[in-house]
């Protein structure tokens, strides 16, 4: 239940232009971050800078974002890393996405993004080319919302999935991970504790 509501939410944004890459083909994962209360499951907040190391590396479903780049005939994947967070995603997460894209003809290669409120730059790549950010985009609407809740709160709220939001603090949460792109958003990671 969690991920189908966390992807629905993720279809909302890509289809009414929340997801404002500076780069077409170009995607981020978003983590929602879940609270049990009362034996119901209330969404609180979201993040688009997360980690991606051994807990994370536990279950990612690489096979799926190989399928993504495979039907888009994509060859090539540039990450975007922040040189605040060189160790974000860990050399082990990164080992086996290179791992699986290798074995799959699939390039890959980064490019160190300036800190913050630097810009993402606009690259010019061919259409064989997707860009995987892993680090904030500014004038992304998806990461307004990570890095203020409360335009999160009033965006959750006033939604149809307004009944699935509630301010709960908990330092257990349950995270679901949607790769959201300009293409297609899919689960790459089912729900599990944070």
């Amino acid at each position: 239940m969690l991920e189908s509501i966390s992807l629905d939410i993720a279809n909302y944004w890509t289809s009414n232009d929340f997801l404002t890459e500076s780069n077409n083909r170009c995607g981020t994962f978003v983590a929602f971050d879940w609270v049990e209360d009362g034996g119901e499951y209330y969404l609180t907040e979201i993040n688009t800078n997360i980690d991606l190391d051994d807990l994370e590396l536990d279950n990612f479903k690489f096979d799926e974002l190989v399928d993504f780049l495979k039907k888009g005939n994509f060859t090539f994947v540039l990450g975007l890393r922040n040189v605040a967070f060189e160790d974000n995603p860990s050399s082990e997460w990164t080992g086996k996405l290179k791992e699986i894209l290798k074995s799959n003809e699939i390039d890959y290669d980064e490019y160190r993004v300036d800190r913050w409120p630097s810009p993402i730059p606009e690259f010019d790549m061919s259409d064989n080319v997707f860009i995987l950010r892993y680090s904030y985009d500014e004038y992304n609407k998806l990461d307004k919302f990570a890095a203020h809740n409360s335009l999160f709160k009033d965006f959750i709220e006033n939604s149809d999935w307004g009944k699935y939001y509630k301010d709960v603090d908990s330092e257990v949460k349950t995270r679901v991970i949607i790769f959201c792109s300009d293409i297609e958003n899919i689960i790459l990671h089912e729900s599990f504790d944070k």
